[in-house]
């Protein structure tokens, strides 16, 4: 399957989801993370605002920030033609402005972090394959930012219809360690 028409497959999906049933399913997904965090020794944790067609991440990450865990949200460069990611600490009281794909990011210039010091990256997806390999909304940002990063330290959150046997991939694309879903947690042996 070429990655627009597994893009498609999965909108036909979201826009089938009813509200009530994606709220069932995200606190399913919220429950598995805090199962994993919980055997996990994190200290920083990047993490992203979703978009509502996306696992809500608003409760994970305020979860996380209980944990006394620091969050970091990404930011686009302000270099339109960089594809550089820079993630940027989170605090409850920050306001957030919509970039130029509309996806909600801090809009102040508080702290950021070096992607190595990251123990954990939460990634948003559109669909993964088989392998765990991920495919995004088609900005390259993940792949261009992560590519460095060693691949267990990034895990997405999905539905089961966003795990799809096979899509084209491409040397670029991000492999996950991980994926937790309404029904638990895939790790993937790298």
């Amino acid at each position: 399957m070429i990655k627009e028409e597994a893009r498609n497959y999965i909108n036909q999906h979201f826009s089938s989801l009813s509200k009530k049933e994606k709220i069932k399913l995200d606190a399913k997904i919220l429950k598995n993370f805090k199962k994993i965090l919980n055997i996990l020794n994190c200290k920083n944790i990047g993490s992203y605002v979703s978009l509502n067609n996306e696992v809500s991440t608003f409760n994970l990450n305020q979860f996380i920030s209980e944990k006394d865990i620091n969050v970091f949200l990404p930011k686009l460069s302000k270099n339109k033609k960089n594809k550089h990611l820079s993630f940027l600490q989170y605090l409850k009281k920050d306001k957030h402005t919509k970039n130029t794909f509309g996806v909600l990011e801090p809009s102040s210039n508080m702290k950021s972090i070096e992607l190595e010091e990251l123990d954990l990256i939460v990634v948003p997806i559109r669909a993964v394959n088989k392998n765990l390999f991920r495919l995004g909304h088609g900005g390259g940002f993940y792949d261009a930012s992560l590519k460095r990063i060693n691949p267990k330290k990034c895990i997405g959150l999905g539905y089961e219809f966003q795990i799809i046997e096979d899509f084209e991939i491409e040397s670029h694309d991000l492999k996950l360690g991980g994926l937790i879903t309404p029904e638990g947690y895939f790790k993937n042996a790298l």
